[in-house]
């Protein structure tokens, strides 16, 4: 994966307005199997030696005419997001688990799964690491919340959507799956399909935040 030289944040968004649009795509640039997570909203991150927010960046999420805020933190190179409201008001906030060193969410695709559920596709680098053969990964995360109540934003762990490794005898593979959100079954809630070759692996929602694999 590409790792980048230097802190920053880029959100890019595509044509229409925020209220109008479906699928509005959002990057980020900054410097440089998992363990289950905790699915508390908001989690007490102890004593902290090293803290770098990114700047916060501005979108209403629920289409209530009130702008959110949402950031990435990096909290002893611990990669968390956050998101805040129009008073400054922190009502989500999660831990992201990463592998290894250099992780970072260097993108975020809003999308709306339904009539009633939107979501956050989260995109992290996990990071790499060369104990004695090299390997990187990077996993989607999905933040969704239902008819458009910020207090219902759950996170859920999705698939790895590229892998990068040496293997033994100096072979070395590199896998890059495309990550799709298409209503499959056509039943009005689109699956999150992330896809490489003959290789698929899906998701679909189930209600209450939750997601489960196909």
């Amino acid at each position: 994966m590409v790792h980048y030289l230097r802190f920053g944040l880029l959100f890019l968004l595509f044509s229409g307005s925020l209220q109008a649009q479906d699928e509005r795509y959002y990057r980020q640039m900054l410097s440089g199997s998992l363990p289950e997570f905790n699915s508390e909203k908001i989690q007490a991150p102890g004593k902290v030696h090293y803290v770098f927010e990114s700047p916060a960046y501005r979108i209403d999420l629920n289409n209530d005419g009130t702008e959110e805020y949402i950031q990435t933190v990096k909290r002893d190179g611990v990669d968390w997001i956050q998101i805040t409201d129009f008073s400054g008001r922190k009502f989500f906030e999660q831990k992201l688990f990463a592998m290894g060193v250099e992780s970072v969410l260097y993108k975020i695709r809003f999308m709306t799964i339904s009539k009633d559920v939107k979501a956050l596709i989260l995109f992290l680098d996990e990071g790499k690491t060369k104990s004695v053969k090299f390997e990187s990964t990077a996993r989607i995360f999905v933040l969704s919340f239902e008819k458009n109540n910020l207090e219902t934003l759950k996170l859920s762990q999705g698939p790895h959507f590229y892998h990068e490794k040496e293997a033994q005898r100096e072979q070395y593979s590199r896998r890059h799956f495309q990550v799709n959100i298409v209503d499959f079954d056509g039943d009005g809630i689109k699956e999150i399909s992330v896809q490489y070759n003959h290789i698929q692996r899906m998701m679909k929602y189930i209600g209450r935040g939750e997601w489960i694999r196909l």
